[in-house]
């Protein structure tokens, strides 16, 4: 096994170092260049979120909003009213404020959605709360199903005692919700009989922040270092396969103080595509590396890295310091392009550096999956003029409407989270139509 995944390694070098060298070739100059978005602000005042944003098949919008120590939000976006309205605050929907328990301060996945509309996400609090609170007095994340036609939020039960779920994922023929949690552990949860089943631990450090379930039932994740598992439907199992997801390590890791403690090697987000039975995903490290993942050619399936997706200015020169992908990525199902907001934060060896709170103007990235070109749309801005920083959530509508969450300049001090320099930011749910 490790011969086979030696040889994939030595191939994926090879490809990547062509589509690098065509990258090159194709850098713009973009310092000039404007992405012109619209921004809708939320209520209230969460400073962070990830990965909790999903365009439903009826054209509203979920955005799950993270405050630590304090409790989560779950908002949804009417394009017809234009704005966003709260529609749960966690902590109070599970009764945690006042009773000196640590509460659920974060959601962290991506809301997925069955055939009748319903959506479904999965709480969490990660160890979030004052340090002085017992970390345990968190009592774990619910299944949690959303339904739009009456409003009602139904807790289906308790994922693991003090464990909530990173990613999730939706096998809608089989009503299978699959999620890892905090610790490294697989679960099935199924949604006819509510009942949870611990399918074993899958990763160490770090969890693997994205999954996808294909056509047939099967799961797919990644671990250390660049690996892929598999769930498969039919044996109900969970094994390694073959396979690898393409990586440089000359790349800096996350943490260079720390290179143990990163998360270079997995891969970032993936979205299954249900017309072409294929998934695309985005590598954490290695610069941000696009590839298409196959499960049907061969007997394992086949990994084909595309282009290189990190902000344009990482293109040009030998450059170690690139940063981690962000979350931000999404497929534009009809058209076939994938929409990607790199991070561009500096690189440092002193200290972990999230996306937030980086004083970089970000770019929105577009990759055209027919004719396998990568476009730089421009630093992401407001028609009057606010700029856009770190995000790190992203999902397209059913019109084609890119939807991103991140950081953007607010005139009114009062209404900001977090300054950037002298610039005061705010969490906004962004859009950009490109069908227009």
């Amino acid at each position: 096994m490790n011969g086979k995944r030696n040889t994939c390694f030595i191939n994926y070098l090879a490809a990547a170092a062509v589509f690098f060298m065509a990258g090159l070739s194709k850098a713009e100059a973009q310092e000039n260049k404007f992405c012109i978005v619209t921004a809708k602000e939320y209520p209230g005042r969460d400073p962070v979120m990830w990965n909790g944003l999903y365009a439903a098949s009826d054209g509203k919008v979920y955005t799950a909003l993270i405050n630590e120590g304090a409790s989560a939000h779950f908002f949804v976006y009417d394009p017809v009213k234009g704005t966003n309205i709260l529609l749960f605050d966690m902590a109070e929907y599970f009764d945690e404020r006042g009773k000196g328990i640590r509460p659920t301060g974060k959601i962290h996945n991506k809301p997925v959605e069955d055939d009748e509309g319903n959506i479904y996400f999965v709480s969490m609090s990660n160890g979030s709360g004052p340090n002085t609170f017992d970390y345990t007095s968190w009592k774990g994340g619910h299944w949690l199903k959303y339904d739009p036609k009456t409003g009602k939020l139904e807790d289906m039960g308790l994922v693991d005692q003090g464990i909530g779920c990173y990613p999730l994922a939706i096998d809608k023929k089989r009503g299978y919700l699959f999620g890892i949690g905090f610790t490294g552990y697989f679960y099935r949860f199924d949604l006819k009989n509510r009942v949870t089943k611990n399918l074993g631990r899958v990763s160490n450090w770090d969890i693997c922040r994205d999954i996808f379930c294909d056509d047939e039932g099967n799961v797919y994740l990644s671990f250390p270092t660049a690996r892929v598992a598999k769930y498969d439907v039919k044996k109900e199992k969970v094994y390694e396969t073959t396979l690898s997801t393409p990586y440089d390590p000359s790349i800096f890791p996350t943490q260079l103080n720390n290179p143990m403690i990163d998360r270079t090697y997995d891969w970032r987000a993936v979205v299954w595509d249900e017309a072409d039975k294929v998934a695309y995903g985005v590598t954490c490290g290695s610069g941000s590396i696009l590839f298409r993942f196959d499960p049907h050619d061969g007997p394992e399936g086949k990994i084909t890295p595309l282009s290189k997706m990190c902000d344009s200015k990482f293109l040009t020169g030998d450059r170690k310091d690139i940063p981690y992908s962000t979350l931000a990525f999404a497929e534009d199902k009809r058209e076939k392009k994938i929409y990607f907001a790199p991070s561009a934060r500096g690189f440092t060896a002193q200290k972990y550096a999230e996306t937030f709170g980086s004083d970089e103007r970000h770019h929105l990235i577009m990759y055209d999956i027919k004719s396998d070109k990568r476009t730089d749309l421009g630093a992401m801005q407001t028609a009057d003029g606010r700029k856009v920083f770190g995000c790190e959530a992203a999902s397209v509508g059913p019109d084609g409407t890119v939807y991103l969450c991140g950081q953007v300049e607010v005139k009114d001090k009062s209404k900001s989270t977090q300054m950037i320099g002298a610039i005061p930011t705010a969490l906004h749910l962004i859009m950009y139509k490109p069908r227009q």
